[in-house]
């Protein structure tokens, strides 16, 4: 779980923009060019082989917990890291999501 936590305690001493998160995530190897490092940080995590219910219990516990301002800092990023994925458009699901943490 090494990479994870460094990763989560960089993001809670300097993640004040979405700039800084990306940055961080770079500086550690998490980058849409190298899909093998987010899968073994996933698995650091535990967050392998997990069912839709558990997902949703998990986004819920973890939406329960952080503060509305970075709420959307959060959204902010990842919508616009969305631009540069070449993964197809985003679900409608996870665009709701995104606005309701935007809206808080």
């Amino acid at each position: 779980m090494k990479e994870f936590e460094e990763i989560r305690k960089e993001i809670e001493k300097s993640g004040k923009t979405p700039e800084e998160i990306a940055r961080i995530f770079s500086s550690f190897g998490l980058t849409p060019d190298n899909p093998e490092f987010a899968k073994k940080i996933l698995e650091d995590a535990g967050l392998e082989d997990l069912t839709p219910e558990k997902i949703s219990e998990m986004m819920k516990k973890l939406s329960d917990s952080i503060p509305p301002e970075l709420k959307k800092k959060i959204a902010d990023f990842i919508v616009e890291l969305s631009k540069y994925i070449p993964a197809g458009p985003m679900p409608e699901d996870l665009k709701k999501f995104l606005e309701g943490w935007k809206g808080e």
